[in-house]
């Protein structure tokens, strides 16, 4: 099964961070993203953006965050460039979060 993971929040195809993650679980699980269920059934999508946006001083963000979608651990860390991990494999690397994101959250 191909684990890699193409594009970030901000390429106009992954502009969020809610977006990336269910690309990266669909790409974990090697289907089309629309075949997953939705993901505000798992996690409020608004918020889990507003997690990893750029701060209001500019400062940069450390945090991780670890949760459930449609039965796949989920870690996202906004440490060194930030990533997204599913089942424990790095399925997204440099994900842009923090300072300099220029991600929409209004999906």
């Amino acid at each position: 099964m191909n684990n890699s993971f193409n594009g970030s929040f901000s390429d106009g195809v992954h502009e969020s961070v809610s977006i990336a993650v269910v690309a990266a679980v669909a790409t974990h699980r090697g289907m089309d993203p629309t075949r997953l269920p939705p993901f505000y059934e798992w996690i409020d999508p608004d918020a889990l953006d507003s997690l990893f946006a750029p701060t209001q001083g500019g400062g940069p963000l450390s945090g991780r965050l670890e949760f459930t979608y449609d039965g796949h651990a989920v870690t996202v860390d906004c440490t060194d460039g930030g990533s997204i991990s599913v089942d424990g494999s790095l399925v997204a690397e440099s994900v842009p979060v923090g300072p300099g994101n220029t991600a929409q959250t209004d999906a």
